[in-house]
């Protein structure tokens, strides 16, 4: 245990191995405020729930972590056009080699990196996140499990970094920062420690406390002409589109297919931070909490997430589940109507089995890594309620072999069913036939591969991409949106889906989507 006045840091693993330190915070800092005051790369994993939400749900979001992914440890994998991109500080070296450009697939590199990467132990009790590979995974790199054969534009297909330092808030109100430290790299270790001291001083700052409830610092919410968010196809083209997915079901070449499509967004209104995407985020997340939300500063890259929906978790002993989401509805003002909108989802024959064909396919997705005999459906079609939507929500889980590789459970399992349809590769080569565009980083995943070797992962919905030029202005900003269509749906309906489903990001930047 070291003592570096007042607060101790306690070191988890024996002097000698790369090891994490973990410094209590006495009060609980506002990680947006944080993050406001960074002007560096970071990821923020922002979790949250419902006040009514059922306590199973609580696990899901009991932690938040403001990722730092720029302290003396750090490595990068950026994979973009089919070519991987690593670099490695000086101090992470002699575990993940030189920097170096490799033409390899993304997820074999990401598996060679995690072999390489230090086991660490989680910091506390309940955490999984125990530093290691914070970023995304888009959506193409389906490609590399026999998805439609396209690359992201504009960006790339993966990014994850090697995060050495981070602040963890409990929904309970605690909360630490972490580092790496190890005795083999006495100069880094000292730079972790020292910035562990630097988070604790400011996190006593009465302007970086959760006590300051409300809209960011310096912002208010502007109040005039609606902006206009424009679909990349006409309402009426889309609703073609799902007329040739239910041709397509008829014919026998698929059960559902998920059909998306994209709005152009105008760029984030001025704000006196720094960062205007950011501070548009904390605006946006106000009403409208969600367990596996999250904002990125990535480079050139703004991903701003508001997904209710986990793709994978896996715990460092090896269980692993998905819990697909399937069958929407919007939220009524008036309680009545609102609990008839939710009853209805539960009892709709269509919308479960929507979600039934989902949990199947990810059963199958499960079985070829696991364990045989321990993948099982452990909730079928339970209905949870968020800001703006009902949604039909299953639990499907597993054992994994002991030494089972991460990067191979993800990519069995990827892109995310519940994004996809079934079967998935018929499906994904529909919707791709149909869209004729890149998905990028939306129905894709964001989060961890923790270095204890636990990984969560959300499925990246309800998300604002934003793409910058180098001197910061905006290339493109997206927010993408679609559904499931099977044999039942119709055009009308699955295009009122799409309209819902863009509510919750929507909404919150006074905005509406128009196509």
């Amino acid at each position: 245990m070291d003592d570096l006045g007042g607060l101790s840091v306690t070191v988890d693993r024996p002097a000698g191995v790369p090891r994490i330190a973990v410094q209590r915070l006495a009060d609980v800092p506002d990680l947006g405020e944080l993050a406001r005051r960074s002007t560096a790369d970071l990821a923020w994993l922002d979790s949250a729930l419902p006040v009514d939400s059922p306590a199973a749900a609580a696990r899901r979001a009991a932690w938040s972590v403001l990722a730092v992914p720029d302290g003396p440890f750090a490595a990068c994998l950026r994979h973009e056009d089919r070519i991987a991109h690593v670099t490695v500080s000086g101090s992470a070296a002699r575990w993940f080699g030189s920097s170096r450009v490799e033409s390899r697939p993304a997820f074999a590199v990401l598996d060679e990196l995690l072999r390489r990467t230090p086991t660490l132990d989680e910091p506390l009790p309940g955490c999984a996140f125990a530093l290691g590979w914070v970023g995304f995974l888009g959506y193409e790199l389906g490609r590399e499990v026999d998805g439609p054969d396209r690359t992201a534009d504009g960006h790339p297909d993966a990014d994850l970094r090697f995060v050495d330092r981070a602040v963890l808030v409990h929904a309970d109100g605690s909360s630490w920062a972490i580092a790496l430290v190890d005795d083999d790299a006495p100069t880094a270790s000292d730079a972790n420690r020292a910035w562990l001291a630097e988070v604790r001083a400011s996190a006593t700052r009465d302007d970086v406390t959760v006590e300051r409830p409300g809209l960011p610092a310096g912002d208010t919410v502007v109040v005039g002409r609606v902006l206009e968010a424009r679909g990349r196809v006409r309402r009426v083209a889309h609703e073609h589109a799902v007329d040739v997915c239910r041709h397509e079901i008829r014919e026998g070449n698929a059960f559902q297919v998920c059909l998306t499509t994209a709005f152009s967004v105008p760029d984030a209104r001025p704000s006196r931070d720094g960062d205007r995407y950011l501070a548009e985020y904390r605006r946006v997340r106000e009403g409208d909490p969600v367990p596996f939300g999250s904002y990125l500063r990535w480079g050139d890259l703004r991903i701003a997430s508001r997904s209710p929906e986990r793709f994978l978790r896996i715990d460092a002993d090896g269980s692993v589940l998905a819990e697909p989401i399937k069958g929407t509805r919007p939220r009524h003002p008036d309680p009545v109507a609102d609990a008839a909108t939710r009853a209805e989802l539960s009892d709709s024959a269509k919308d479960r089995a929507e979600n039934v064909m989902i949990v199947d396919l990810l059963r199958n997705d499960l079985l070829r890594t696991a364990r045989p005999g321990t993948v099982r459906v452990e909730r079928l079609c339970d209905v949870e309620t968020y800001a703006s939507v009902h949604q039909l929500v299953s639990t499907v889980a597993g054992v994994l072999p002991e030494g089972t590789s991460r990067a191979e459970v993800v990519r069995a399992a990827f892109p995310p069913g519940s994004m996809t349809g079934a079967p998935k590769r018929s499906a994904t080569a529909i919707a791709d036939r149909l869209e004729a565009a890149p998905r990028g980083v939306y129905s894709g995943a964001i989060g961890y591969f923790s270095a204890s070797g636990a990984v969560d992962l959300s499925v990246a919905i309800r998300t604002l991409v934003t793409v910058l030029h180098r001197d910061g202005r905006v290339r493109s900003r997206s927010l993408g949106a679609g559904g499931a269509v099977t044999w039942s749906s119709t055009a009308a309906d699955e295009a009122d889906e799409v309209e819902t489903k863009t509510l919750s990001v929507l909404g919150g930047i006074g905005a509406v989507a128009r196509w």
